[in-house]
């Protein structure tokens, strides 16, 4: 990813906002307290240090209790202070640079709580200052041993110099506070983009100030304050503009599964350095979208590409070839199949693309280096191809809106063919030509054109082109139910199938299949499998095999009941909880066909069938219907999900649109036998 997974939580974002992330990343594994716990275990002394619950603490454990009933700590409050300077850049340029000043007080919600925080750091964000205290009889009292310094690093991540120091302590009671202090230097003010408001635990108060100095020109957009309170004053000094921002009754960000990312939903800020003025020369900052594009084209220009060592590579893949499309392909298929994704986010290597000879050489790069390799091998072959920034869905914003560098986390190739535009993803292992991973559709790309740069926008793909069809050839022969099925994956369907085939262990994938063709149901055994050929990209994925159905016939003299509709038990796992705080995010679109059709014994007859049905929620359809004849019943079934995002406010509606599909599951088709 440009600019990385880290990168985004540790330096685009509030470092506040990071260090839930870090927490979350260790949660996923063993839960919060467990996370906690671990970090605890680290440190030299953190549990020898004691704090005293007193009548302030307790008050505040209380008030945070109204905001989260389950939670053990909080933060009573937190305060953050943001001054801006001058300094020198890359190539001694002037830049302005940020001080973030921060203290947190935090408090026991629960006796034998677990309070620890990270502070987060890299060649960005560099922590000149911290300080962790435990309230004692009187006051607060500084612990004198030192933080444990932990790596940040993720396991997708193959080299990055993003770090922590962390403090912690086991409160024995409720009540009992301490307050962790900072100070972080932010060597280009061009990294630090975004605040958020919410952490992993609830807060009582957030106090931000923002110190603007006239010299500087700050833009600062605010985002989903609604139905949020949040206040905000405006207060100027003599050269000093202070903008303060004071939340309140913040609720705990959870970790939940299929969660939408949080810039979609969570109050924040988003901070541009428009302009400054150093010793009375103006300089400007991301004024517009094309001052954005000069950082990044000033960047991408340090890769030093030496093309003449792919020339002998792009003559050997494109010998042959007899159309253009195919020579593009020889191309992009080979990047895909032959470079390996590793991502690098230490310093300036999270910004800067690995040259194309290094990439080729080591046959691994990160997304920069990727396109940065098929867009000179696309032009070395004579294409009209050009390196592009973009943000994927976990992004909400597009160039034309925000001119700062939390737009992007993405590098794809563009190329111009023929009239029409391809957008080409290296790191999509598995995506044809001209098909766009769901995760960019939609999104704005900012192109490289020299000195100059242009603003795409990657398409939408239809819903049914990206079809998921379900076929099933049926007979009932008495209590059994024989036949073949086969179902085939085209667009995003198929891209997403590849997804999951792929990351499943090798000896596990045969079984992923043969669980397709049982469509999900431990009644159906399948047999005789065959498959299209995985490795080609260019034709649709097509399973199919032989099976056995049983338990779905309930014989009463004269009257069977029976079902032929089957519902992938994976739609569960997008009923929302009754506990729920995030909202869902099914990450992709999705459009199911299934055509059922059933043989009936000789002399046999439908004596009744399930009517006919609709249900809609949003942009999300299903339609079904039973037909018969004299020798068949057939099922037609339809499911278009194409409002993935599913907001609170919503989950009633979204739980009874589930629950009807699964009701017309359960009905019954009666026949009579001879």
């Amino acid at each position: 990813m440009l600019f990385g997974n880290k990168m985004n939580q540790y330096i685009l974002t509030t470092l506040f906002f990071a260090n839930m992330q870090i927490l979350m990343k260790l949660m996923k594994k063993t839960g919060i307290a467990t996370a906690i716990l671990l970090l605890l275990t680290l440190t030299k002394t953190t549990f020898g240090q004691i704090g005293i619950a007193d009548g302030e603490g307790t008050t505040q454990a209380a008030q945070l209790k109204k905001i989260d009933k389950k939670a053990t700590y909080g933060a009573a409050l937190i305060e953050q202070e943001i001054n801006f300077e001058t300094g020198k850049g890359l190539d001694n340029m002037p830049i302005v640079t940020a001080k973030e000043k921060g203290k947190i007080e935090m408090v026991s919600i629960e006796k034998n709580a677990l309070i620890g925080y990270v502070l987060p750091y890299n060649t960005f964000a560099k922590l000149a200052d911290y300080d962790f205290e435990i309230f004692g009889k009187k006051d607060f009292k500084s612990q004198k041993y030192p933080p444990e310094r932990i790596s940040l690093t993720d396991e997708s991540i193959y080299l990055d110099d993003n770090f922590g120091e962390f403090y912690g302590f086991k409160a024995t009671e409720m009540g009992v506070r301490c307050r962790f202090s900072y100070l972080y230097k932010f060597t280009d003010a061009k990294y630090l983009t975004r605040i958020f408001f919410h952490g992993s635990y609830p807060t009582k108060q957030y106090v931000i100030n923002i110190k603007v100095p006239s010299w500087l020109e700050l833009d600062i957009l605010e985002k989903n304050f609604e139905g949020y309170k949040i206040k905000v004053a405006k207060k100027t000094d003599k050269a000093i503009t202070t903008y303060t921002y004071t939340a309140e009754n913040l609720n705990t960000v959870k970790n939940e599964p299929n969660s939408l990312a949080r810039p979609y939903y969570l109050p924040h800020l988003i901070l541009t350095v428009r302009g400054y003025t150093i010793d009375q020369k103006k300089y400007n900052g991301f004024r517009t979208v094309d001052d954005l594009y000069s950082w990044y084209n000033f960047l991408y220009k340090k890769a030093e590409n030496k093309t003449d060592e792919l020339k002998t590579q792009v003559n050997i893949l494109t010998a042959g070839k007899a159309t253009d499309e195919d020579k593009v392909k020889a191309i992009y298929y080979w990047v895909q199949d032959n470079i390996r994704y590793i991502a690098f986010e230490e310093g300036y290597a999270g910004f800067v693309p690995q040259t194309v000879q290094e990439v080729y050489k080591n046959k691994y790069g990160d997304c920069k280096g990727m396109a940065n390799l098929l867009t000179e091998m696309l032009k070395m072959a004579g294409f009209d191809a050009h390196f592009a920034w973009i943000g994927t869905r976990d992004i909400p914003y597009s160039h034309n809106e925000v001119q700062s560098m939390c737009v992007d986390n993405h590098a794809i190739s563009v190329l111009y063919m023929k009239g029409k535009t391809y957008f080409i993803d290296g790191t999509e292992k598995y995506a044809p030509l001209g098909v766009n991973a769901y995760r960019i559709q939609g999104k704005t790309v900012l192109v490289e054109h020299g000195n100059t740069s242009k603003v795409e926008t990657v398409p939408m793909s239809k819903l049914e082109d990206n079809l998921m069809f379900t076929k099933a050839n049926l007979k009932l022969n008495n209590d059994l139910i024989t036949g073949h099925v086969s179902i085939s994956f085209t667009g995003e369907a198929k891209n997403f199938f590849h997804y999951v085939y792929n990351n499943i262990p090798v000896n596990k994938r045969q079984d992923f299949v043969k669980s397709l063709i049982e469509l999900g149901d431990d009644n159906v055994e399948a047999t005789n499998i065959k498959s299209s050929d995985f490795k080609n990209r260019d034709v649709d994925i097509l399973v199919e095999g032989d099976v056995d159905i049983s338990n779905q016939i309930t014989t009463v003299a004269k009257q069977a009941y029976l079902g032929v509709d089957f519902i992938p038990r994976t739609l569960e796992q997008f009923m929302p909880k009754e506990d729920r705080t995030s909202p869902l995010d099914l990450n992709h679109i999705f459009y199911s066909k299934d055509e059922v059709t059933l043989t009936l014994p000789k002399g046999a007859k439908v004596g009744s069938m399930p009517p006919a049905y609709k249900s809609a929620f949003k942009e999300n359809a299903f339609d079904a219907s039973y037909t018969s004849t004299a020798t068949t019943l057939q099922l037609k079934k339809t499911m278009a999900l194409n409002t993935p995002f599913i907001y609170n406010n919503d989950f009633t509606a979204w739980k009874d649109f589930i629950n009807q599909i699964k009701d017309f599951n359960r009905k019954k088709i009666i026949l009579t036998l001879p």
